[in-house]
């Protein structure tokens, strides 16, 4: 069960399909301020033992399994796409997803349908 969640929340981390082509994303410098992750640049989300940051300068860290999130993302107004080089099982594909921000609260909606599990926003 663990490791079915633990990839379900991996996958969280801005989970989907590959980005068509034809959709402008925007660059890592005005992600910050004019994507739909703006709300969430640098701030910790937390939900379990899963912990990851949104850079402004349009990389990704943080905690899974005990192993450092090392990715990047690029983003428009709608949703984000992001790539990871660690941990192995989030690399060799791209996730994309929109997130929904409730209070202190963020859940990503994946072009598959599914949701993530609920992320507390820290920071």
């Amino acid at each position: 069960m663990k490791p079915i969640l633990l990839t379900a929340v991996a996958a969280t981390i801005l989970l989907g399909a590959c980005m068509p082509e034809e959709e402008v994303m925007t660059s890592p410098s005005t992600a910050a301020t004019t994507s739909v992750v703006a709300p969430l640049v640098g701030k910790r989300l937390v939900s379990g033992d899963i912990t990851f940051i949104i850079n402004a300068d349009g990389t990704m860290g943080g905690e899974a399994r005990g192993e450092p999130i090392v990715g990047v993302y690029k983003a428009t107004a709608t949703e984000s796409c992001s790539t990871y080089t660690s941990p192995e099982f989030l690399t060799g594909r791209e996730f994309c997803s929109s997130p929904v921000i409730s209070g202190d609260t963020v859940i990503f909606n994946r072009r598959d349908g599914s949701q993530s599990p609920v992320y507390t926003i820290e920071g």
